[in-house]
């Protein structure tokens, strides 16, 4: 999924309010206590579907979509501490990966009763901010000033942040430097995003700002193999806004002409073609699939007409050099658009997953296969925030309207029976 500042979406108040003190599966233990264990959860959920004001908060349905409850022994669910800082978090199977008081990464098996991991932390002024994980390694972004106890009169210059990224074999040994920079802070987004890190099992991606901060020029994007070698680089004619590899494909957005802001362009490059490719059509978020085959981004509205309705969707394209085929997978055309797409597939099928917008606001995890078929949403009895599918898995990350309670939930695809 998308890697860059938290996107804060809906605000499920009513639910919060029936069930928050329950949670998803019932009682559970505050930050740092022990995960619920699957009897616990068993009793919780059975106790929730017994509440009349927490089903009547959470929809029947979403246009186009069918809501699907999964029973107590189809899903499984982590309590995660509160002083989580960022949004970037990464999985490997149903062990999540996230960022603690900005200064050290923790990691907790989703449906397991064993208690939180440390994995990385960082001594005092310096600060974590991105993590990712494929196969056994994990790549995170490191920053100076930041973190926590980085207070700017102590720790060093506010206009100006170092960036390095380090990649920590999760099998043994110990973490290794692979690239570093400087950046002007023009924003806050900058000092928190000042480079932005893909990862797959074989390399790496990350973009290298200029060091000035000068507004609107462009940035290089290095792709390198995890040994070090370079890959190859390509160039963009403007502020890299994500970065995202998958296969031998990379993808990046780039800042777009916009009175809003808020869209952003999309493009494509491999070694053999390095220059940019560039997408269809404008996007407000994207996802590259694993393999590098799909890309998926929600679809920007273009031409329409001032008080017109805005007709958003998820649209997934097969990247092939020369050769590209659209499918649109619409939402709602009257709600806001989706959030967080991604392309996914699983024994040969490709389907999406993403956050989509009920009548009221609300927000819910949502999958559909491409080329036809059922769509479902899950209900979340709290706010959804980070989305990723892990083989068959579908894994997302849930907050409570005042941020302080999160919870990682897993439910195998294959059980919902979607077709």
């Amino acid at each position: 999924m998308g890697r860059g500042p938290y996107l804060k979406v809906g605000l499920l108040v009513a639910v919060a309010a029936a069930i928050l003190g329950a949670g998803y599966f019932g009682p559970h233990a505050g930050s740092g206590g022990a995960t619920p264990s699957p009897s616990t959860q068993a009793a919780g959920n059975t106790a929730q579907s017994e509440t009349p004001a927490a089903s009547a908060s959470i929809p029947a349905g979403i246009a186009g979509l069918t809501r699907i409850d999964p029973a107590p022994d189809q899903i499984d669910v982590a309590w995660l501490p509160g002083q989580i800082t960022s949004s970037s978090m990464a999985l490997l199977g149903r062990r999540i990966f996230y960022i603690v008081d900005g200064d050290r990464i923790q990691s907790t098996d989703i449906g397991g009763n064993a208690r939180e991991q440390a994995i990385v932390t960082v001594p005092e002024c310096l600060g974590i901010n991105q993590v990712l994980a494929a196969g056994h390694m994990l790549a995170y972004v490191v920053t100076a000033p930041g973190g926590s106890t980085a207070q700017v009169h102590d720790c060093g210059d506010a206009a100006r942040v170092s960036w390095t990224i380090w990649l920590l074999d999760l099998d043994g040994g110990a973490p290794t430097e692979v690239a570093h920079g400087i950046r002007a802070v023009t924003a806050i987004d900058v000092a928190e995003f000042p480079v932005h890190l893909a990862l797959t099992e074989t390399a790496l991606a990350f973009d290298r700002p200029p060091e000035a901060g000068t507004a609107g020029v462009g940035e290089t994007v290095e792709v390198q193999a995890l040994d070090g070698r370079s890959l190859w680089t390509t160039r963009t004619a403007s502020p890299v806004q994500d970065v995202m590899l998958g296969g031998g494909t990379l993808a990046i957005l780039t800042d777009a002409p916009s009175p809003t802001g808020d869209v952003f362009d999309l493009w494509t490059s491999t070694a053999g073609h390095p220059a940019l490719s560039s997408a269809p059509r404008p996007a407000l978020s994207a996802s590259l699939s694993p393999d590098g085959r799909f890309l998926a981004w929600d679809v920007a509205p273009q031409d329409q007409l001032p008080g017109a309705e805005t007709a958003t969707g998820v649209a997934i394209e097969t990247v092939a050099l020369g050769a590209d085929a659209s499918l649109d997978t619409p939402t709602d055309p009257v709600q806001a658009a989706p959030a967080r797409p991604a392309a996914w597939s699983v024994d040969g099928r490709e389907f999406l997953t993403w956050f989509a917008t009920a009548p009221s606001g609300a927000i819910y995890p949502a999958v559909r296969y491409v080329g036809g078929g059922s769509g479902a949403f899950l209900p979340s009895p709290q706010e959804p925030i980070w989305i990723q599918v892990q083989g068959s898995t579908l894994v997302w990350v849930a907050e409570s309207a005042d941020g302080w309670t999160k919870a990682a939930f897993a439910v195998d695809l294959d059980s919902l029976g979607l077709k």
